[in-house]
């Protein structure tokens, strides 16, 4: 009986042995659990921008956020502006209606919303003045932020089309994932 306890002891010892010599011990996995976190904390923004960014949505946002913005600062100074739209060459600016109006003064074009490159405002609907598909379309923003009902159509070069529209008197944009036409 002796005899079996010593074997049996020298059979666990072994068993234990070589157990541990083809596992991972506790430090090393963690070493591995930081080393995983720290390249996901670096490649995940990096991926997001690259992978999730839709240059349509972008520009949209870049629009409504650039009309919201005239219509707070409208309501703020208590000064109507003019929204301009260079429908040529994708362009965005705004000025205060009694700015003496120049062809294209260098502040304009310091602070105008450039559309990135494959996106191209397709026309404006406003219900005072219908469909401006060319040209320089202007949107009035009264001096309590109010402006004509306005759908604007930006496009892309896999021709997806993006509709908003603008209320004329809460901040509120509609969205469409398609070309909306108006009456």
């Amino acid at each position: 009986m002796g005899q079996q306890r010593g074997i049996r002891a020298a059979g666990s010892r072994q068993a234990r042995a070589g157990c541990g010599e083809s596992a991972f011990t506790l430090f090393e996995l963690l070493v591995v659990c930081a080393l995983i976190s720290v390249m996901l904390a670096v490649a995940a923004p990096t991926l997001k921008n690259s992978l999730l960014t839709d240059p349509l949505k972008t520009s949209s946002r870049q629009v409504i956020g650039l009309i919201k913005a005239v219509r707070e600062k409208a309501v703020r100074d208590q000064q109507a502006y003019i929204i301009t739209f260079d429908l040529s060459e994708n362009r965005i600016w705004f000025r205060q209606e009694s700015a003496i109006e120049v062809e294209e003064p260098d502040e304009v074009k310091a602070e105008a919303l450039q559309l990135a490159q494959p996106i191209r405002i397709v026309d404006i609907w406003t219900r005072s003045a219908g469909t401006m598909a060319e040209g320089q379309p202007q949107l009035w923003v009264s001096r309590q932020g109010y402006i004509d009902e306005t759908m604007i159509h930006l496009e892309n070069d896999d021709d997806e089309v993006l509709s908003m529209l603008f209320s004329p008197f809460l901040g509120n944009v509609r969205i469409t994932d398609s070309y909306v036409e108006m009456e």
